[in-house]
């Protein structure tokens, strides 16, 4: 089931990390999906990500401030790594990026769910690094 309401669009989400059909299923429902199945250079990635809404990452592609340049429509990244992520927190808390980091696929996933408002945790991603970008008028 897509959610499709009305005619509303969906996010794009861009993956750049193997994930298996379940967590793409799950995706797939809240975002429209741009799986990129080979490594990416810088340039390639940053042109992925211009219409993106989200991503999820892996440890090797790096987020920072000029990356963050012209990527006015990202909203939230996450890091599918077991060590810490090659991202610019503060860059991205000033883009207004949220951004989280996870090494188990399925957490990942329901980081960028909750980022966007859907699912259980809805708002509140449980891996988010830069928490001072979270709603306080929901809080709960």
């Amino acid at each position: 089931m897509k959610l499709a309401l009305a005619g509303l669009g969906r996010h794009r989400l861009v993956v750049t990390q193997p994930l298996d059909d379940a967590e793409i299923d799950r995706l797939d429902r809240f975002f429209e999906v741009a799986i990129c199945a080979q490594a990416m250079s810088r340039a390639a990635l940053s042109e992925q990500l211009r219409s993106a809404a989200a991503a999820l990452v892996g440890e090797t592609d790096v987020i920072d401030a000029q990356m963050l340049d012209g990527l006015d429509a990202l909203q939230a990244v996450c890091c599918l790594t077991p060590s810490e992520p090659h991202m610019d927190i503060a860059a991205m808390t000033r883009a207004g990026v949220r951004a989280m980091s996870s090494p188990d696929a399925g957490r990942a996933v329901e980081n960028l769910v909750a980022a966007f408002g859907f699912g259980r945790l809805g708002g509140r991603p449980p891996d988010l690094l830069n928490p001072e970008l979270l709603c306080d008028c929901c809080s709960f």
